[in-house]
């Protein structure tokens, strides 16, 4: 779970320093892929360790970091469109520990 919430918190450090363009193969490029790739493994172990009620959440906070970083940005606050997703797996996280 720790490892999740640490590339988490690296895909969204990520997405926040996206540049208006990109290509693949750019410095910003060979940030981002690699903090995707260890976000997509870290949800795959929420998945197999943790309890069956924590994957709904992370699999969606993960999708959400994953079209911060990847998909074309609208004008809205990056990190209030990701808070909702982020708090409920959290919230959830720290239950299932309880």
């Amino acid at each position: 779970m720790l490892e999740f919430i640490r590339c988490a918190l690296e895909a969204e450090g990520v997405a926040h320093a996206r540049p208006p363009r990109w290509e693949v193969g750019d410095d910003w490029y060979v940030t981002a892929r690699p903090a995707m790739d260890g976000l997509r493994i870290a949800e795959k172990s929420i998945e197999l360790l943790c309890a069956p009620g924590l994957h709904s959440p992370t699999t969606a906070y993960a999708r959400a970091l994953n079209q911060a970083v990847w998909q074309e940005r609208d004008e809205g606050n990056l990190a209030e469109r990701l808070e909702p997703f982020k708090a409920e797996f959290l919230a959830l996280a720290r239950r299932s520990l309880a």
